[in-house]
């Protein structure tokens, strides 16, 4: 894993494009290119986003199979929100999400946050399966009927103390 930088804007862009059913489910439209460059700014947590980081997964052979996007101390000084986790289709099941997002974890922990925040398409089951399996749930009552095309609902957990054995998943390469 490593932090991705406006140099990485292609491989952020081919990504993306990779799965076009996650930006029909979540915006309802096509994903484009320029999805990159809104992925590489922190203006989505205000300005100067404290600890914002883009991070990628990459496999053996150098190709991306899994992104984060996140940052420490918003929207409280207390919390990581993860804006994106997101892995590649056909590379779904095989730990990457968590690796991802034990990533996510210990970064926070190291910023001094107490728990993890995220916000979901109400209607992306998948997603919100993962995160339950996660151990996330919802920070408010919610009413699945309730729910609009592309309404949001906010989840979080606390970072336990750091496990003597935390797992960051098979398969992708942890370097720095």
């Amino acid at each position: 894993m490593r932090t991705l930088t406006a140099g990485d804007r292609a491989v952020i862009a081919e990504f993306l494009l990779s799965d076009p059913a996650h930006t029909r489910i979540c915006f309802d439209r096509e994903p484009v290119p320029e999805d990159a460059d809104a992925l590489l700014s922190s203006a989505a947590y205000g300005a100067g986003a404290p600890a914002h980081a883009l991070v990628g997964a990459f496999d053996a052979g150098g190709t991306l199979v899994g992104l984060l996007d996140w940052v420490a101390r918003w929207p409280t000084p207390a919390s990581g929100y993860v804006g994106l986790l997101q892995v590649r289709p056909g590379r779904r099941g095989a730990g990457i999400g968590t690796a991802l997002l034990a990533h996510a974890q210990d970064a926070a922990r190291a910023q001094g946050c107490r728990q993890l925040m995220l916000s979901v398409i109400a209607r992306h089951r998948e997603a919100r399966t993962f995160w339950c399996r996660q151990g996330f749930q919802l920070l408010s009552a919610h009413r699945e009927r309730t729910a609009g095309p592309l309404e949001a609902v906010v989840m979080h957990r606390p970072i336990p103390a750091r496990g003597p054995e935390e797992h960051h998943g098979p398969g992708v390469t942890l370097s720095a």
